[in-house]
């Protein structure tokens, strides 16, 4: 396998993305070149690159040294535990390249690789091919919370609760007797600065900005500033704006991967907080995805309150190596 570092990784975003899309039992968005490359850039410490690009797949990682002097490989994305650091359609002939590669380096001593399903063909195969040497043990596991969008809007509020319907129908009129449209909106990478800008802006006025915990400022900043425009320039990007008058209220971005859409951030004006504008720009999302032909709604890490949003229940796990 040959060495990557990440600028060079990013000159082939494309062929990993194709890549990824071949790849089995992985999250799919999340191991993708526009989640993987700005978290490397903005939410990861700094590291060095542990990227190669075999004949059949791709080890898409980065090395690290501990405190303790312990030297670690870990997925390029760690901050959730969701990217897959190996990438192949061909999971046999992959498990033996990766094995080989792992077990000819003696530059660490811990390897984490996660983000796959305990029955993916790519973990199985690398595991009958590593020495025995190499310990092998498993991690925590990461949920994320998956809405079927078969039948459309009407389809998927027929799967929730009578409450939850009820609820969704009274902010409907709500926003309405109070003057609030939604605006689907697509651009290309020459507009994506100036989406965020409409995201941000609206941002800076939700709790989670006047709290400092939103995606107006710090890391997370950086990470969607060098996402959106990925997502722009291959139409991928999906945005709902909430508007009163000629204002934005409250935004829905997300974004549309191999067919399935991945929610990525919604927020609203704290004053408007009485009008449930998240939920209603995540309907107004479904009801546009619907009509794209989008099957699949993946809402993320799991937390309570999707669970009212969704059926499904995607997990991963994590595999931890020992290099003895």
């Amino acid at each position: 396998m040959r060495g990557l570092t990440v600028d060079e990784l990013d000159q082939l975003t494309d062929e990993l993305d194709r890549d990824v899309i071949r790849t089995a039992s992985i999250d799919r968005f999340c191991s993708s070149s526009a989640w993987v490359i700005p978290a490397t850039r903005a939410l990861m410490p700094p590291r060095e690159s542990w990227i190669h690009r075999g004949e059949h797949g791709w080890l898409a990682a980065m090395s690290g040294r501990h405190p303790t002097g312990i030297a670690y490989v870990e997925p390029m994305e760690l901050a959730w535990g969701m990217a897959c650091p190996l990438i192949s359609g061909d999971p046999e002939p992959f498990g033996a390249e990766v094995a080989a590669t792992i077990a000819a380096r003696r530059d660490w001593n811990v390897m984490l690789l996660a983000g796959m399903t305990p029955s993916s063909a790519v973990l199985a195969s690398l595991l009958s091919a590593l020495p025995a040497r190499i310990e092998r043990r498993f991690g925590q596991t990461t949920l994320r919370i998956i809405a079927s969008l078969d039948g459309g809007l009407d389809g998927f509020l027929a799967r929730r609760s009578r409450n939850f319907r009820k609820a969704l129908r009274a902010s409907t009129r709500d926003a309405e007797a109070a003057g609030v449209t939604f605006e689907q909106v697509r651009v290309d990478a020459a507009g994506a600065a100036a989406l965020y800008e409409r995201i941000v802006a609206i941002e800076r006025r939700s709790w989670k900005g006047e709290e400092g915990v939103g995606i107006n400022q710090g890391a997370m900043h950086e990470f969607y500033a060098d996402m959106i425009p990925r997502l722009a320039a291959r139409g991928r990007q999906r945005t709902i704006f909430a508007r009163q008058g000629d204002r934005d209220v409250a935004f829905c971005l997300g974004a549309v991967f191999d067919g399935e859409y991945r929610g990525l951030q919604f927020s609203y004006d704290r004053t408007l907080e009485h009008l449930s504008l998240g939920s209603l720009c995540q309907q107004a999302q479904i009801l546009e995805l619907a009509d794209e032909g989008v099957r699949r709604y993946d809402l993320g890490q799991d937390m309570d309150y999707k669970r009212r949003w969704a059926e499904d229940v995607f997990e991963t796990t994590m595999l931890i190596l020992v290099n003895r």
